[in-house]
């Protein structure tokens, strides 16, 4: 069975067989947890990468008051968060929405695979620089859009993101998050969530029955999104694919 994080880089390069079982080994033997437990605290050293095999989990930072921003949510696929290579103390929490299946990738291991295959390393320069974009439009989402475009937003880029990996199709995702996670991602009031929700209903763009989210029209609700074009799931350039043919 192909991996989420084969799929995902498969979706923008081409790779070899060599480097596909080279990343379907990558971190080594696998590990489990239950929804609800902490993986990552703020401060903590952190050596290793969690990539996520199975299941979803978030990251977040929480002030002293209580209020809580959700900076992501890691999905099957996700090496979630390089950046401990070079910056090894945790600035975030990162906490499992469903029980969980992950390795654990140390820096090295990344190393040893893009020193071996250029097209690897290409493949998780585009990963980064994605994830980069998702961070960016998520900004602006928070920061200058509507409570109903925000919301828009998020269901939007989880059902793209979901799609590339195979955990959804072209009419619909499972979203275990509630709605107390989704307005900390949105940067809203649970009472505003299920407001526009209500709305995004009334008006024909999306329908939930339980944790499956249907829908109903795409086009209205990309053109909604505004943002949408900077989370698209683009193949790397030609030119440096040509290049990494040679």
């Amino acid at each position: 069975m192909v991996t989420p994080l084969v799929l995902k880089l498969t979706s923008v390069l081409d790779l070899a067989p060599a480097d596909i079982s080279a990343l379907e080994a990558l971190g080594g033997s696998r590990r489990h947890c239950a929804a609800g437990q902490t993986l990552v605290e703020p401060g903590q050293r952190v050596t290793a990468a969690v990539l996520l095999h199975r299941g979803w989990a978030f990251r977040h930072r929480t002030l002293s008051d209580g209020r809580r921003q959700i900076i992501n949510f890691d999905l099957p696929g996700d090496l979630c968060d390089p950046t401990v290579f070079v910056a090894p103390h945790a600035g975030y929490s990162m906490q499992a929405l469903t029980d969980l299946s992950y390795s654990l990738v140390k820096a090295e291991e990344v190393l040893d695979l893009v020193t071996r295959s250029p097209r690897i390393g290409a493949a998780f320069w585009w990963a980064e620089a994605h994830e980069e974009a998702i961070i960016r439009a998520h900004l602006v989402a928070v920061g200058r859009m509507s409570a109903y475009e925000r919301v828009a937003y998020l269901l939007w880029e989880l059902w793209t993101r979901l799609r590339v990996v195979g955990h959804a199709d072209g009419k619909g995702f499972e979203l275990p998050a509630g709605q107390d996670l989704i307005a900390d991602a949105a940067g809203l009031s649970y009472v505003h969530v299920s407001r526009m929700l209500r709305r995004l209903d009334r008006e024909g763009l999306v329908r939930r029955k339980q944790k499956h989210w249907r829908v109903l029209d795409a086009g209205r609700l990309r053109a909604l999104v505004q943002i949408s074009d900077a989370i698209d799931f683009a193949p790397l350039p030609r030119r440096i694919q040509e290049r990494l043919s040679r």
